[in-house]
């Protein structure tokens, strides 16, 4: 009498249950995570532009006759994502504005994402996956501050 040998592995039909099972999961996860990476990256900016503006009052402070003309703005060493700039609108010397700017690198997960502050602390937030705010800086994907 001869005896069958048992076939081992698993069947095509238990493999394509396995890539199913994988791809619902990673449907899920994966925007989960992209927007997980964005809200990291989107910190850069409100730390960088906070101590610019601590460098632009001290500039003020130091240089009174001057105001913040002539300010230095210059790009932090640490900045990856952001492009930094300042705009100085002179009217006389007590009223003089200044507004720092960060905006997403093009090619960065966060492109077009553009964050400001003005002399007096007022902060917007603009292009954050459609979303916007003209009184706090938006660092979520979901257009929370």
């Amino acid at each position: 009498m001869l005896k069958r040998k048992l076939a081992q592995g698993f069947t095509l039909v238990e493999l394509m249950i396995t890539v199913v099972i994988i791809a619902v999961l990673a449907t899920i996860a994966v925007p989960s995570y992209t927007n997980y990476v964005k809200t990291g990256n989107a910190q850069e900016a409100p730390s960088n532009l906070l101590a610019l503006k601590t460098q632009a009052e001290q500039y003020y402070a130091d240089n009174p006759a001057k105001g913040y003309k002539d300010f230095p703005c210059a790009t932090p060493a640490s900045a990856t994502m952001f492009a930094y700039t300042c705009a100085y609108t002179p009217v006389t010397v007590p009223q003089d504005t200044i507004t720092i700017t960060a905006t997403g690198i093009t090619g960065k997960n966060i492109a077009g994402w553009t964050y400001t502050i003005d002399q007096s602390g007022a902060r917007t937030s603009s292009g954050i996956d459609g979303a916007a705010s003209s009184t706090c800086w938006i660092t979520r994907s979901n257009g929370s501050c």
